[in-house]
């Protein structure tokens, strides 16, 4: 991105987000020194999981898909990250390597900083550095109760938890209780979401539609979580 009045406006608009609204001038403007934005298609990937961990994201429009793979390649655990939210916290201050790759669900603008500058600026504000360890102590607990609700021999549970996790991530919540998804999440991605064949999630996509549990439209879910188990 070349054009000064787009990278101001991006640089105003994170600026504003509290994520950096509690960085001192001084520590912002060491971070913005390092800021990048640029646009990602559908599909594109920004890095791949053992890439060198050196850029903090942040996702101005569109949605994220990460992905870690176990040694086989034979298990992935997938999540998602929409606008407004930074990534990865996960290995702060540790790792050397991202720990899964990231690629674009949707049409993205992602901001990126230099990730030993963002960690550098955190060692100097105590305040920044709690509410970091707050998020990452919600990544664990997160990750924890999704790997035991995934924990299950049952494909139709294990398609109905994948729901109720895409909901958590991506979802907007309805006044009539219902949970809406307006992003395309295509059978095969809730395959491998809840780890089953695309034809087992069509088909208890189909019984739960048929059942009126579920709405799926242009790719589009719109479901009542506590119907779910």
């Amino acid at each position: 991105m070349n054009k000064k009045d787009d990278f101001d406006k991006y640089r105003s608009f994170i600026r504003q987000q509290p994520e950096f609204r509690a960085f001192r001038s001084e520590e912002f403007n060491q971070l913005a020194a390092t800021l990048k934005v640029k646009s990602f298609g559908k599909g594109q990937v920004l890095f791949d999981q053992g890439d060198t961990r050196d850029r903090l994201y942040y996702v101005i429009k569109g949605v994220m898909r990460l992905e870690r793979s176990d040694e086989s390649g034979n298990y992935s655990f997938i999540n998602y990250v929409k606008a407004n939210k930074a990534f990865p916290y996960r290995g702060m201050f540790i790792d050397h390597e991202y720990p899964y790759t990231a690629s674009a669900m949707t049409s993205i603008v992602i901001a990126s900083f230099s990730m030993p500058v963002f960690e550098e600026v955190l060692l100097t504000n105590r305040d920044i550095m709690k509410r970091l360890i707050a998020q990452m102590g919600q990544i664990i607990d997160t990750t924890e109760n999704r790997l035991q609700r995934m924990v299950t021999s049952s494909a139709s549970s294990r398609v109905q938890q994948a729901l109720i996790m895409l909901g958590e991530d991506l979802g907007e919540a309805q006044t009539d209780g219902t949970m809406t998804i307006n992003y395309p999440i295509t059978l095969i991605e809730l395959a491998r979401v809840s780890g089953t064949t695309r034809e087992t999630a069509g088909q208890v996509v189909a019984k739960l539609a048929e059942e009126g549990t579920v709405v799926y439209q242009h790719k589009n879910f719109r479901f009542n979580p506590s119907s779910l188990h």
